[in-house]
């Protein structure tokens, strides 16, 4: 088992094809390298598939503590510039970077049925404007 949480139970390639496909919805969204991604998550399979599919698009992640103060997250948001905002349903009361800033909210029925539309297999070169290297970042803290 590649992931265990609560009741679910993933293999690696169920988790990797779970990341792929939100991988290619991050990459329609402008996602990749030189890029950041807003991850504010409670612990679930969702955040670890959400930190997996940010890697495959080269793009860093930006944890954010769903519970920090909405002043603290609304500068970080700010700072951070992301490209998007992977949440829930039960945490859309975050601050907006920007109004175009894209909430992907994970738990919504509509980005589920989009997630499941798209190829679970793993991305090609083509896939990526830019293919990712070691000089870009991961993640920022």
């Amino acid at each position: 088992m590649a992931v265990v949480y609560e009741d679910q139970r993933w293999t690696y390639r169920e988790l990797n094809e779970r990341a792929n496909q939100l991988a290619r919805h991050l990459l329609q969204t402008g996602a990749g390298p030189e890029h950041r991604i807003a991850l504010a998550l409670p612990r679930s399979t969702h955040t670890i598939t959400a930190i997996l599919a940010v890697l495959k698009t080269g793009a860093a992640y930006v944890p954010l503590d769903p519970d920090y103060p909405q002043e603290r997250l609304t500068h970080l948001l700010h700072d951070s510039k992301p490209t998007a905002l992977i949440t829930t349903t039960h945490t859309t009361t975050l601050p907006t970077p920007t109004h175009t800033t894209p909430h992907i909210l994970l738990d919504h029925p509509h980005t589920t049925t989009h997630l499941q539309k798209q190829p679970h297999t793993n991305l090609t070169p083509t896939e990526q404007p830019t293919p990712p290297n070691p000089h870009h970042p991961a993640y920022l803290i």
